[in-house]
């Protein structure tokens, strides 16, 4: 029995490249790291690849991470999916609230929200990265009105109108990462408490 021979290699391509795991590394890097501070070489050796490799399979950085956004947002749809199709009012909003306090407990405590760190960035400029931020925000307001929304439908005592509360919760939200990504996430739990406490559903 002849002994079965490797297929070629691509130049600059490594055996058992995996865009998917690739594209995983990349987004946990540059949001860790932040757009501007995440180098070549780090996204070089985050993902294994040579600079060719890297560039040929995902683009520009900017297109990097437009990629690594659209990846950010689909994760994202576990932390959205309480909110858009809960049915519990006010529970839906702390079960948010609880899946966002999960994460600074992790491993990522401090990195904040990789939509929030971009929007913050010149990078945002990009059509197509403002677009992908753009929609988060939007996901995020939509969500926490349509959630306030079944609350009131419900009669669950709301301390102002559904879509006005959204806006305090949702800058309430941008609050907790913004401490978190500042270090303090003892802080941003803190904050978390109080959003809680607003609706009623935690110690004042």
């Amino acid at each position: 029995m002849s002994t079965p021979t490797a297929s070629p290699r691509r130049p600059g391509r490594p055996a058992q490249f995996d865009r998917d795991s690739a594209l995983s590394a990349l987004l946990w890097l540059l949001w860790n790291k932040g757009y501007d501070a995440a180098t070549q070489e780090e996204m070089l050796a985050a993902t294994g690849l040579s600079s060719s490799t890297l560039y040929r399979s995902f683009g520009t950085k900017a297109d990097i991470l437009e990629a690594a956004l659209t990846r950010y947002l689909a994760w994202a749809d576990a932390m959205f999916t309480p909110l858009e199709h809960g049915r519990a009012g006010l529970a839906d909003v702390c079960a948010f609230f609880d899946n966002l306090q999960a994460l600074l407990g992790g491993p990522l405590s401090t990195a904040g929200c990789l939509m929030w760190n971009t929007m913050q960035n010149p990078i945002n400029g990009n059509s197509r990265i403002n677009a992908l931020t753009e929609l988060y925000t939007r996901r995020l307001r939509a969500g926490l009105t349509g959630a306030l929304q079944r609350a009131a439908d419900a009669g669950e005592a709301l301390p102002s109108k559904p879509q006005t509360l959204a806006d305090a919760l949702r800058a309430g939200v941008v609050g907790v990462q913004a401490r978190a990504r500042a270090g303090e996430v003892e802080d941003a739990i803190t904050m978390l408490d109080g959003l809680r406490a607003l609706l009623g559903q935690g110690e004042p």
